[in-house]
This record gives structure tokens, sequence and C-alpha cells, in this order.
């Protein structure tokens, strides 16, 4: 019984690692389905307990290979030792296990089974022959409810999403009407599905109608691609986005600060009378806003006198309240200025800052001071356009990004992915982007301090961009895009909600027996 235990532990550890390598960069996105199949045979017929060992180890395999480019940061720009930034990232990708661990804990909780354990592949076969289409509804529909509480849980970590792994593939087409969650919910019917029928295939007849259903989503999803929800207005614009590619170790020293500017400036030039935009990335002038104004001043003289917009990160101070913020700020043909709303936990803001806040100053890590932005922040106007902007992280957050899309003939992000490295989290990060644009209909305009910098269109392909730690200026046309997609419009709240009516379904039936 142990090595039967050890054996689903080490599946879910693999079903977890499958759906990194569903996602970019390596993208084989069939994987994902295999991960869900899995993930729901090791389930079948498990105690609470293990439900929620087998979550954990589902969870450390997932965020172990697909978010352990933390450690780059931990290591290299937070200056601790190996050991010490390895300990601290698995610390990160073990926390970040438990949330699935209690996402199958409940999913095993609701399905009332008995604490009974198979020991073979004969009694897994046993366990199937219990398995009805609300079982496999509930599967998905925990799943989905995982990723959804994970992007809002301590301001959310919303990354490795399995939707995702169908950004560029055939579930793509499904993106503008039901979104990322949507597709997660298709991926994950489809693997438990599968699941099941290769351990019982009379359950063609038995799950017919469920069946039938989950195999006209992958059907309809290619004619979907083709269909236009956004529409062109007016004509082209003509953006060039500055990568400099500052090193993140000379970025904030006081030294560094005028050859900082003096090389977006150099850099721009060629590019001011031909741009309607020209996009500097996130904290691309390292000195806070109030300190810049000499600077700015410069700018606003330069793209008014060729009637161009200069849009750049830089962070600001409230000189009442003296609280800093990430922000972005135009000049020119352009006006407003946004504060970032949602901060990244642990590298803009400590979660329980009391508490952690002190055990990291122990182990002498750099702590954030970044405050949050304002939720109602109007779209910055530029030229005869309206944008509201997101920076970095936010991009991730797909309820976020479609209220900012709704107010917006484009979506504009700006980031700086250079504290990950070499790894893979700024091409996850990218891959996101290009959702972003899918979901909504819109062009995405990425600019980043190393790369990946890019154009993506409303299909969510990438039509131009950098290489990563290459000094360039990426310029290209984009289109503004009128009307929304449904997405856009009401399922960005709608999807999560009915992807996660079954188990909010089963919750109140199980409470209404207890009365």
């Amino acid at each position: 019984m142990a090595n039967r235990q050890i054996a689903r532990s080490l599946s879910a550890l693999i079903s977890g690692a499958l759906i990194t390598l569903s996602l970019a960069p390596f993208s084989f996105w069939p994987l994902a389905i295999i991960a869900t199949a899995i993930l729901f045979t090791a389930l079948q017929q498990q105690s609470i307990k293990h439900s929620f060992w087998l979550g954990w180890f589902f969870g450390l395999g997932l965020f172990g290979t697909g978010a352990s480019w933390v450690y780059v940061s931990i290591h290299e720009f937070g200056y601790t030792s190996i050991y010490l930034a390895a300990f601290l990232t698995f610390l990160f990708c073990g926390g970040l296990a438990f949330c699935c661990a209690i996402t199958w804990a409940l999913y095993a909780w609701l399905l009332k089974k008995n604490n009974v354990i198979f020991n073979s592949t004969h009694s897994i076969t046993l366990a199937m022959q219990s398995v009805n289409s609300q079982q496999l509804i509930l599967f998905a529909a925990v799943w989905v409810c995982g990723e959804w509480m994970r992007s809002w849980l301590l301001t959310g970590f919303p990354w490795l999403f399995i939707g995702y792994s169908q950004t560029e593939s055939l579930l793509a087409g499904w993106a503008p009407i039901i979104g990322v969650y949507g597709i997660s919910f298709i991926i994950c019917i489809s693997g438990a599905a599968i699941s099941h029928l290769f351990f019982l295939r009379q359950g063609i007849r038995t799950h017919r109608t469920l069946l039938t259903a989950v195999v006209l989503c992958w059907f309809i999803a290619t004619p979907l691609k083709h269909v236009q929800w956004t529409l062109p207005a007016g004509e082209p614009q003509q953006v060039s986005m500055v990568q400099a590619n500052i090193s993140q170790h000379d970025k904030w020293r006081r030294e560094y600060r005028q050859p900082t500017l003096a090389l977006y400036k150099e850099l721009s030039e060629p590019y001011w009378e031909s741009s309607d935009l020209i996009i500097w990335p996130e904290a691309a002038i390292p000195i806070y806003y109030q300190q810049a104004n000499s600077f700015l001043d410069q700018m606003d003289s330069l793209a008014s006198q060729y009637q161009t917009a200069l849009l750049t990160g830089i962070p600001s101070r409230d000189t009442h309240s003296n609280k800093s913020y990430n922000s972005i700020v135009t000049v020119g043909n352009a006006n407003g200025v946004y504060r970032k709303q949602n901060l990244v936990p642990f590298g803009e803001y400590i979660p329980f800052g009391d508490l952690l806040g002190n055990v990291l100053a122990f182990f002498k890590l750099p702590l954030s001071t970044m405050q949050a932005g304002n939720t109602q922040q109007a779209p910055l106007t530029i030229q005869q356009f309206e944008s509201k902007p997101l920076i970095c992280y936010e991009i991730v957050y797909p309820g976020l990004a479609a209220k900012a899309a709704a107010v917006s003939d484009v979506l504009i992000t700006v980031s700086n992915d250079s504290w990950f490295g070499g790894s893979i989290g700024p091409l996850q990060h990218l891959q996101m982007a290009q959702m972003r644009a899918l979901e909504n209909g819109r062009y995405v305009l990425r600019s980043t301090g190393s790369g990946v910098s890019a154009i993506i269109n409303p299909a969510g392909k990438i039509v131009a961009r950098s290489e990563q730690f290459e000094q360039t200026v990426l310029t290209d046309e984009f289109n503004l895009m009128q009307q929304n997609t449904p997405w856009t419009a009401f399922a960005y709240f709608l999807t999560p909600l009915l992807c996660c009516a079954p188990l909010i379904f089963q919750i109140y039936s199980k409470f209404n027996k207890f009365r």
C-alpha cells in the first residue's frame, strides 16, 4: 500500500512538471491533456488526507519546474548564497503548492468517497466504474477554481494556468469568448475523460452526451479562430519601443543615472519623426518622478516638436504620504499618469509584512516599500486614442487586463524581466501577453528593458519581437481596435463563475444535507 501511495505521489509530481513542458518556451501542448489525465487517475478513491498530499506533490512539480526562476532573483539580484537562495526558492514553490493541496483536498471531500486506497491496476479500473459525468465535470471545476483562487489570494500569483498551453494551438479560438479559464476547463475535462476511457472503454456509452460536448469544443475551436470580434479603426500607428538592456546590477546605482538617461535619449533620437508613439520600459528612468522634472521637460519639448508621444516607466512618490509607486508617465502628445495596482508578492510588497518582513530582514534580503495605485485610474490619452496601461506583472491578470481593454484602443504593457535572467520566466510572461491579446481582440505593445519586447496582434500572433539581452529599438505598425470581445464585455467574470458553478452546487448540496 505504501508503494502504491509513493507511485501516486510520483505521478502527481510528474503531472505538475508536464504542465510546465506544455507552456512556453517548450509548448508541447498535448502534454497539458496528459497531465490532467494522470492527476485524475491518481486522485481516484483517495481520502481527503491523501488527496491533500497528492495535490501538494502536484503543486511542487508545477511550481518547482515552472516558477523556480525566482532563484535567479533571489541569488543573483538579492545577493544571497546559493544554498540560501535554493532554500528560499523551495519555500516559495512549496508554499504555492499548498494552494493545490487545499484544492484537491476539497475535491476529495466533495466526492464523499470512502477512505479506500486501491492497490492495483485492476482496482483503478474498478474505481473508474463508479465515475460519473458529474465527477468529470467536478474535476474540471475544481481545477479552474484553484487557478482562479491563485489570481487573487494575497494579490495573486496567476502564473502557469494550463489554458496558456493553447495560446497558439487548437483551442485558441475560444479565447475571445471564454478566456484562459474556459480553455483550462476544456483541457481538464478532456484529460479526465481520456483517463476514464482508457481504463473503462464502455464509458463511451455511459457518458455519450458529455463526451460529445467535449469533442465539439475541440472541433468548433478551429472555425472560431476566423471570427473577427473586433475591428481596426483609423490609420495604422507607428510605435518604437526602446530596449536599452541595462544591467540590473547597475540600473539603480547613482553613478549610472545620467548615462542611463543619456542612452535612452540617444536610442530614441532616430525615431521621433517617424513614430506616433515611443515607449520606454518599466522604471526606465531610475529616479523618482519628482526628481526628473528637468529631464522630462526636455523629452516633452522633443516629443512635442515632432508631434509624437513618449510613454515611460518611472518610480513616483506621493509628497504628502511619502508612499512610493511603480508608475508610467507621458509627455509630448499624450496626457496622464498611471500607478501600478497589482503588486508582485515578495517583490514589490511583503504579504503579512509585520511577520515576514522581520524574517526577510533577518536573512538580509532587500525589502520593497511600493504601494498599490488606485483601482479607478483613468486611461492615458495618447495622440487621438486611449490606453489604460499595465505594468509588468499586471498583464498576467485576466480580469484586470479585460477591464483595461474595455477602455483602451490598444493594450500597452511595460516590463523589466531582467530580474529573471536567461530563465524561462520572461518567455512565460510573453505567452501570457499573447493570451491577453487573444482574449480582448487588441494589439498588445510589450516594451521591456532587456527583452522580450514584442508587438502582438489581436489573433495572439507576434508580428515583431526583439531578442533578449540585446540593445535595440523595436519599431513597427499597429492598429487601434474598436468593439469588445465577449470576454472583454462580460465573460472575464462570468466564465470563472460558470466554471466553478458545479463546485458551488456541490458544496451547497453537501451542507444542505447536514441540516
